[in-house]
């Protein structure tokens, strides 16, 4: 390779590439939707860190679409009182199996928790609930931690994101980064 097609590769190419990728991570992140919504699953899993997420993990165990609810991430002081308290719906939660991971802290945890609580339960497939913009990082973890799990993804908006802001913005160009840092570190690995 010349020096010439060396540094319009460097300078046009990549990063072409790079914003070519961001928006297409955003547009797919944004418009995602729960896949296979009728299907069930032997667990929920519910990612902490944005708002309607546990209420989401909620209302699909309530439905029936697991027997099994764990919720990762969450506050050492938080009981499972404090998690069904929130319940308000029509038809009451089932009676028993919702199980609180209380040491992640992050990502990378949440599927190490997650993985850990999955194989003690045998559990065989999830459904992944988190927020749209955090769902392919966080699918990214949890399948490379449960390499046999399967995982059918359950993305949420949050109410307090709004495409008109630019928080939302920040964070597609925060996510974006960690998902291909831990693509490239997982793929090496």
């Amino acid at each position: 390779m010349t020096k010439t097609r060396l540094l319009t590769f460097c300078f046009f190419t990549l990063p072409m590439v790079w914003v070519i990728g961001l928006v297409v991570f955003a547009m797919v992140s944004l418009s995602a939707s729960p896949q296979k919504p009728a299907q069930t699953t032997d667990a929920i899993v519910v990612l902490t860190g944005g708002q309607n997420r546990i209420d989401q993990g909620l209302i699909l165990f309530a439905q029936g679409k697991a027997s099994n609810l764990f919720i990762s991430g969450v506050h050492p002081d938080v009981k499972k009182y404090d998690i069904t308290k929130r319940w308000a719906g029509e038809t009451s939660l089932p009676p028993c199996c919702i199980s609180l991971g209380k040491h992640a802290t992050s990502t990378i945890e949440n599927a190490s928790e997650t993985a850990e609580w999955a194989a003690e339960h045998d559990i065989k497939s999830i459904r992944l609930v988190t927020s749209n913009y955090h769902m392919a990082r966080a699918k990214l973890e949890l399948s490379a931690a449960m390499p046999n799990v399967r995982i059918i993804t359950n993305p949420i908006q949050q109410d307090d994101l709004d495409t008109s802001e630019r928080r939302i913005w920040r964070l597609m160009f925060s996510e974006y980064h960690k998902f291909l840092l831990r693509y490239v570190q997982i793929l090496f690995t």
